[in-house]
């Protein structure tokens, strides 16, 4: 409802109105949005999303959408290999919700 697709459509006080509607409507819905979304019954691979995963293994989805991602299939941005890489365990992120073996504590 936010920002300028309602001009010359509505009055300002009417469109104040729809977008305090519409975030109590959010804010009402928030509690069972899940639910809601689960009830369409949409298979995890129809959605796309790592999130939400009937298995649970989010992070583990979020890495492997990102490890398989043709937008990290480039070179990555300037300062990566200098600042971040070395503060990737990549070996732990391997193990996917295993056991951390005691060499790696």
């Amino acid at each position: 409802v936010e920002g300028q697709q309602w001009t010359g459509i509505v009055d300002h006080a009417v469109m104040e109105l729809a977008e305090t509607a519409v975030a109590q409507l959010l804010k009402a819905l928030r509690p069972d949005a899940v639910a809601l979304v689960d009830a369409f019954d949409f298979p995890d691979v129809v959605l796309g999303s790592a999130l939400g995963r009937e298995d649970g293994n989010v992070y583990e989805a979020l890495y492997e959408n990102a490890t398989t991602s043709r937008l990290n299939t480039i070179r990555p941005f300037r300062g990566y290999t200098k600042y971040l890489r070395p503060h990737l365990d990549r070996n732990f992120l391997k193990l996917r919700n295993k056991v951390v073996p005691e060499s790696m504590l």
